[in-house]
């Protein structure tokens, strides 16, 4: 990663503050995940991923955001076929492994991809999404009745679930979780 970045960068300042981060422990290898920074990160690395999928795979319909990706391919043998392909790419080339949620679904289930179920007619939040918001709601509700958290970060953590939320069909959800929401001290 910092040899990729040390081609394509040449802010010194940046290239040092990014040596701190990725070399944080030379016990572990790859990057702190949570880190702003390991979202910035992955995309560049998987670059080489993106132009592999489009240019050597010459497949039209692919997305990807950090290590989350979706292919849309005509046939079950054909996602069969790729995903070898992919999975021998990341090995040789960067060194990854796809992980164990790795699927390939037909058209009608709908794709799980960065926090949506995705349909060709609509998109909804993924029901851990939901659960999360609902667990954080009530935690919320006991903790600032003890004091012990300030509504601002309250109102910030709830609009930016807001945010991700209203990129899906998700109106009556949201609304009805916040109607549900009550804080009293």
């Amino acid at each position: 990663m910092f040899n990729l970045l040390k081609r394509k960068i040449k802010d010194r300042y940046f290239l040092e503050f990014s040596k701190k981060i990725i070399f944080y422990d030379e016990e572990k290898v790859g990057i702190p995940i949570g880190n702003y920074t390991s979202q910035y990160y992955a995309n560049i690395y998987m670059t080489k991923l993106d132009k592999y999928i489009k240019e050597n795979l010459k497949t039209c319909y692919y997305t990807r955001y950090m290590d989350d990706f979706v292919l849309i391919l005509e046939s079950k043998e054909k996602a069969k076929e790729m995903l070898e392909k992919i999975r021998d790419f990341l090995s040789e080339n960067l060194k990854l492994e796809l992980n164990s949620k790795t699927a390939y679904f037909k058209q009608n289930q709908g794709i799980n991809y960065c926090g949506f179920r995705i349909w060709k007619t609509h998109r909804l939040l993924r029901e851990q999404s939901k659960k999360k918001m609902k667990r954080k709601l009530k935690n919320f509700e006991k903790l600032y009745k003890k004091g012990k958290i300030e509504l601002p970060y309250i109102t910030a953590c709830i609009n930016s679930w807001k945010g991700h939320a209203k990129h899906a069909n998700s109106f009556h959800l949201v609304n009805k979780l916040l109607d549900e929401f009550v804080l009293k001290k």
